[in-house]
């Protein structure tokens, strides 16, 4: 049985968010559970990450005449079999078959993210997934085992078999479709593409969306830039670097600018987070507009920041030193701002943290000496204040 523990109540919170300083709890990795290896959570289901060493050995087993390592560094499930299929994918010219790591769960076949495996994959709400692979985005049943066309081959004025070149005759790959990205209540796919080359010759690409109820698509914004999130009224959140955070609603493609210059930021689907200077960052809540200061916790520099599957916390990956690689862990309640600090175990360095579901945060770790991987389970549940 897993061994779990709560985040304490927040007492002692408000008094650090009226200081300023910081008391960080270095006691709670003892009273959690920690399991080797570097783990994640997909669709709820604890899966084990390749580590440093499985990488190392997959790049070392690389055949340099094919190009293809000899050993993965694949995904695998923490609890129960990993198996395999194939699809084949003869679409769009294509003949070739790919294989599919999952689990099997009581809800049915989980396919399991694959990157090694040379695609990129989303899950569906209907159990079934969306795979990128060669330049465009495809559907696969995996029940069936099938591969089939998701995007339509025509949009408009663009083709999807049509090319152009580059000055100095270089040709130029058509990106028809990647970075695809989900709403929340699954009526919806964005995804990036660079289709309007052909008209325009520039490979900074668009923003198009998928209606997944009609199957209407069309451009909502220009440019390709990554994807924070998305809220509640279905509006996506764009970090266009330097040029700050943009919000764009899904159905008419109007956008608005909600943070200017570059910043370290997350999305949930009630609020976004913000940091643009060190000690201090900004929590908007989605719905109303409204901005709350956070200067608490000992907050200096975000290396990270990630929110909850529910929207309600937080997790801060917080440098006090910049000039140091130690960090520190704060959890932050999106709504009232309570928060509570976590130094890093004794010789350990924090690598990675992800959600497993609205409570329960995986905190990666590496022994600086041996480099050895671990990863913790926190349950971040708060207790009502007395």
């Amino acid at each position: 049985m897993r061994k779990m523990f709560r985040i304490a109540a927040f007492g002692t919170s408000m008094l650090l968010l009226a200081s300023g300083a910081a008391l960080a709890d270095a006691g709670v990795w003892s009273r959690a559970d920690q399991e080797s290896g570097r783990q994640a959570a997909v669709q709820g289901i604890r899966v084990q990450l390749p580590g440093r060493e499985e990488k190392q050995k997959a790049v070392s087993s690389i055949d340099p005449l094919s190009g293809r390592p000899e050993t993965r560094a694949g995904t695998t499930a923490v609890q129960g079999a990993t198996k395999t299929f194939t699809a084949k994918l003869t679409a769009d010219g294509l003949n070739e078959t790919l294989t599919f790591r999952f689990i099997e769960s009581e809800g049915g076949m989980i396919v399991l993210p694959s990157p090694d495996l040379g695609y990129e994959l989303h899950s569906l709400p209907n159990g079934q997934a969306l795979v990128e692979y060669a330049s465009s985005i495809y559907k696969l049943d995996p029940k069936k085992r099938q591969l089939s066309v998701f995007l339509k081959g025509e949009t408009g004025n663009y083709r999807k078999t049509k090319r152009t070149s580059a000055s100095g005759g270089t040709p130029k790959m058509v990106v028809w479709g990647q970075r695809a990205s989900v709403s929340p209540d699954g009526t919806k796919m964005l995804y990036w593409t660079t289709r309007n080359i052909t008209v325009t010759g520039s490979e900074d690409g668009e923003n198009w969306i998928k209606d997944l109820r009609t199957g209407a698509e069309k451009k909502v914004y220009g440019a390709g830039y990554p994807v924070l999130g998305w809220d509640a009224r279905n509006r996506f959140y764009l970090d266009l670097g330097d040029s700050g955070i943009v919000q764009v609603d899904s159905a008419s493609g109007a956008s608005a600018k909600l943070v200017s210059g570059f910043s370290i930021s997350a999305v949930s689907g009630t609020h976004l987070l913000s940091q643009v200077s060190d000690g201090s960052l900004n929590v908007r809540a989605l719905s109303t507009g409204q901005t709350q200061t956070f200067r608490g916790g000992g907050l200096n520099h975000l290396r990270s920041a990630s929110a909850s599957d529910d929207g309600k916390w937080f997790a801060l990956l917080n440098a006090p030193d910049r000039s140091s690689r130690v960090s520190t862990l704060i959890l932050l309640d999106a709504k009232t701002l309570k928060s509570r600090t976590i130094e890093e175990p004794a010789g350990h360095s924090i690598i990675g943290i992800t959600w497993q579901d609205g409570e329960t945060l995986l905190v990666q770790l590496r022994n600086r000496t041996t480099a050895e991987e671990s990863t913790y389970t926190v349950q971040v549940s708060g207790e009502e204040e007395a």
